[in-house]
């Protein structure tokens, strides 16, 4: 091998060692984004389920109240019933 043969040789050889470091950087670079963006997905989705609880129990809640105030009034009617046919009695 002659000295330049050498020399371009060795040029081509640092020239793949920086495309390969440059490569490198880049696959560092995406690998670091993939994994923030994976973690924040894990975020979002630990927040989705928390407000899915959330909201759920907020649905049993109103349906226990809708249901304690049917029950109310059921007996504010029959109160009232009663009150009326006393006041009837009374009357008579």
């Amino acid at each position: 091998m002659t000295d330049d043969m050498v020399r371009e040789l060795a040029a081509a050889l640092d020239a793949a060692y920086r495309e390969r470091a440059r490569l490198q950087d880049e696959l560092d670079t995406t690998t670091a984004a993939y994994q923030r963006r994976t973690r924040q997905a894990h975020q979002w989705r630990d927040l989705a389920r928390g407000l899915s609880d959330d909201l759920r129990q907020a649905r049993a809640d109103r349906d226990r109240a809708i249901s304690t105030s049917q029950q109310l009034r059921v007996g504010l009617v029959a109160a009232r019933e009663r009150l009326g046919v006393g006041r009837e009695e009374a009357g008579r």
